[in-house]
Formats: C-alpha cells, structure tokens, sequence
C-alpha cells in the first residue's frame, strides 16, 4: 500500500491541555496534509472540531494502545505530548518523570520501528531526561538521527521576550532573548545582556526578569491553584517550532530554539538556536556573549543538566532492556513517498 503524504504531523497526547490546542495551531498550518491525534481516550470529538477549520489537511483519531502503531504510520514530525503534568508546585521532576517515563518510552520505542524518520519533538517534561531517553531508545534500534530531535524549551525565549516587553513596554515579537541551556528551573540561562535590539538594563531589573523566566510554570501553577500547569504557551511554543520545521522539510528558510544534541558545551544535550533544512537541523548557531552572572548561570546549569541528562540515559537502558526480553513484532512501517 502508497501512501502519499505530503507533511503529516501526529500528536500523541492529543487530549490533554496542550494537545488539544496544538492540534488546532497545527491544523491551521497550510503546510500540513494530514493531522494525526492518538491518545488513551477517544479523540473523535476533538476530530470533530477540528475538521471545520478550512485547511486542506485531513484529520485521523487514533484512541488506546492497540492503535498507538497505526497511529504513527507515516508521521513526518511526532509530538510527544503524552503524560501527567505538574499539579503540585511542591511536586519534584523525579516523580513527574517516574509518572510519564513508560509512556513516552512506549511511544518511542513504537516509533523507532514505525517512523523512524520523523522529526521527533519532545514536550512531555521533564524534557531534559526524555530527549537524551528517546535519543537511546533510537540508538538501540540503529535509527537515531542527532539532526532530527527536539525538546521543548523554546517556551522559555518566548517567556523572555514577554516580560522583558513588560518590563521595557516594548512589542514582546520585536523583543528577541537568546535563552540556552535546558528545560526546567535550574537549568535556565536567559542571556539577557543579548536582548535584541540591544539595551542596556539595571541589575536590579535584570535579576527580577531573570526569576520571573525560570519561574514562569510555577507562577501559571499558583495561579490555576494546582489545576494544571502551562499549557495554551506551551502548546503556542510548540507550534512555533513545528511551524519552523514543516518549513525546513520543504527546505524553506527556517529556524527555531530547542534542546538538541549538541556539540557547543561540554554536556551532549543542550538548548540553543539552529538553522533547519529538509534533513532537520543544518547548523548549530553560536552561543550568544555571556556576562558574569550569566557564566555563573550556566555553570549552575551544566552540574544540573548532566544529571538530569544521565536520569534518562539510565532508564533507557531498563527499558531497551525489557524491550530485548519481549516477542518481536512485525514491522508495521508503510511506503509513505
């Protein structure tokens, strides 16, 4: 059986917060052919919806495991947006990560057999342990393509560029902040000495930006008293990139931010900025200029990221391990050209 298509773009964990708003970003987004939506629940409704707006691309409801395979068949770019989010503000990323990590690992290991050329995007958090989990799981099926994963992380340039607007009454999309380093509170670097375009700012001002960025999912999590984090951002960010990359497959000019592997630091995963062509990443850009506390910044990242980073190398190998253990299945990968 051919199938052609185009750009198919799936979302796994299409019910929850997040995937349901991606899924409208994504169908409205011309470059798309098919929108795929898997999940444990039934997604019919959200189908449903999503089949009046007037875009050409076809939507496809996929609901349980036993259609998590088909659901993957052909996918270009899979979104991994499947799992338990914060609702707990004293809720450590360990518990969060033992909540989500058989789902994202079931997802993966699905992929790598399916669609193993996709473009994959990693929302599930922690990100910083399910980037380097998926890349193993890739690895130990020898489909793993550095150029073609990604981990959420450019909500945190779009946080930057927003409060810095705050603060400066400045149009926030005018407003660019490089922000490097990984995904969670320890592990952000806003360099706001970057801001573009260039302005000086007290210290005082920059410190109380600074919090108010690596705060940011904490400050949404008060403020839904404990109904769930950041979610319509998260899924605007992530729409944000998949834009970016839907452009890159038809090698149209495109860039984004995110936590990729990586060769600028000494740690194997890292968020930073890339140009993008129909391969996936085309170039690494160069990290932006540092001033003093921002080179304290990162250091403080780097002894957390590299922890964080082996978390997932670890359980990847529990579950490569299990996977080795389990009857072999047969290939369900389809002629998608």
């Amino acid at each position: 059986m051919t199938v052609a298509l185009a750009s198919r773009v799936t979302i796994a964990g299409a019910a929850g917060g997040v995937g349901q708003a991606l899924a409208m970003f994504v169908k409205t987004n011309t470059r798309v052919s098919d929108l795929g939506l898997y999940d444990l629940e039934d997604t019919k409704g959200l189908a449903a919806d999503l089949s009046h707006i007037d875009t050409y691309s076809a939507v496809h409801t996929f609901a349980g495991k036993d259609q998590l395979r088909k659901s993957l068949m052909c996918s270009k770019i899979l979104v991994i947006a499947a799992g338990a989010v914060r609702t707990d503000i004293k809720a450590s990323r360990d518990s969060l990560f033992e909540k989500n990590v058989g789902i994202v690992g079931e997802i993966v290991m699905e992929a790598a057999e399916v669609c193993p050329d996709a473009m994959f995007v990693i929302i599930t958090n922690p990100v910083n342990s399910f980037v380097p989990l998926t890349a193993e799981i890739l690895k130990s099926k020898n489909v793993y393509d550095p150029k073609r994963l990604f981990g959420m992380s450019f909500l945190d340039s779009v946080r930057a560029s927003v409060f810095v607007g705050d603060a400066l009454m400045r149009n926030p999309q005018k407003t660019k902040i490089p922000v490097i380093g990984g995904h969670s509170r320890s592990t952000i670097v806003p360099v706001l000495s970057g801001i573009e375009p260039p302005l000086d700012m007290e210290e005082e001002l920059k410190k109380e930006i600074y919090n108010r960025i690596v705060k940011g999912g904490e400050a949404v999590l008060e403020a839904k008293k404990g109904k769930g984090t950041c979610q319509l951002a998260v899924a605007y960010a992530a729409k944000m990139l998949c834009d970016a990359l839907l452009a890159g497959l038809e090698n149209a000019p495109a860039s984004g931010t995110a936590l990729v592997p990586s060769e600028l630091t000494k740690s194997p995963y890292f968020s930073s900025s890339f140009e993008l062509n129909a391969k996936g990443i085309k170039k690494l850009l160069k990290l932006p200029e540092l001033d003093a506390d921002e080179k304290l910044y990162l250091e403080q990242c780097m002894r957390t990221l590299d922890k964080e980073i082996q978390k997932g190398v670890e359980q990847a190998k529990k579950i490569i391990d299990a996977e080795a253990k389990k009857p072999k299945k047969e290939s369900g990968k389809e002629d998608c050209n």
